[in-house]
């Protein structure tokens, strides 16, 4: 058997897990977040709630911080404009980034065989810094919506996206959260940058993920509601 046709083995093997072919997203529909903590993604225009409000698409029952989005919840007005990018002190948070888009399912699949681990570090640079290191099972999978307006021609395709696991609460104050990933090989994604990073391509080995806006959020004193 070819080294080519071992890694298509490989990629479907893969794709099957993450339940690309049985519609993983699908089950976002019914994820039911608490409805003061809303994500609504700065990226794409158009489509229903369950795909704007990342809190519905990734099933995040948690606080997510990543995008400098408009956001409603709790927070009427958070430090430095609105967005995502505001937690309450005592609740567990969850990092996301902007979705890997690529032109056809090959690329996706490339992203997922070659993808070892997500590296998080948080308050890089300070003496408050930690790191946390979680492997495949953070990928997020799927496609594009049909009815999504904008950016002009992502409707249809495929993507791929690290989403963390829940992390501990952080004192109030400012902090700043870093992705680095580690691929096998060099995967590209086709069709130029997608919406929200710098690059198109990620080299072999670990390297920061590409995020254009990758500004710090804030912690606020506050009192969250218990999730479940």
């Amino acid at each position: 058997m070819s080294i080519a046709v071992l890694r298509s083995a490989r990629a479907a093997a893969i794709l099957t897990t993450l339940g690309i072919g049985l519609g993983l997203m699908a089950g976002a529909a019914h994820a039911k977040p608490h409805r003061d903590r809303f994500c609504i993604s700065p990226i794409f225009t158009g489509g229903s709630e369950q795909w704007r409000d990342l809190n519905q698409r990734y099933d995040v029952r948690e606080r997510i911080v990543g995008p400098p989005a408009p956001a409603t919840d709790d927070i009427a007005d958070p430090p430095g404009g609105p967005g995502c990018r505001t937690a309450l002190a005592g609740e567990r948070w969850v990092r996301a980034v902007p979705p890997w888009l690529t032109a056809t399912a090959t690329e996706q699949a490339a992203f997922i065989t070659n993808f070892q681990s997500a590296r998080y570090v948080i308050d890089a640079g300070t003496a408050r810094e930690w790191s946390v290191t979680l492997g495949p099972e953070v990928l997020r999978s799927g496609t594009v919506p049909a009815d999504v307006v904008l950016p002009a021609g992502t409707a249809g395709l495929p993507y791929v996206v690290p989403v963390s696991r829940a992390f501990h609460p952080l004192r109030p104050g400012t902090h700043t959260s870093t992705l680095f990933v580690t691929m096998a090989e060099r995967v590209c994604t086709g069709r130029g940058p997608a919406p929200g990073l710098g690059a198109e391509c990620l080299e072999a080995g670990e390297s920061e993920y590409p995020i254009l806006d990758n500004g710090p959020f804030t912690v606020l004193p506050g009192h969250p509601h218990a999730t479940p």
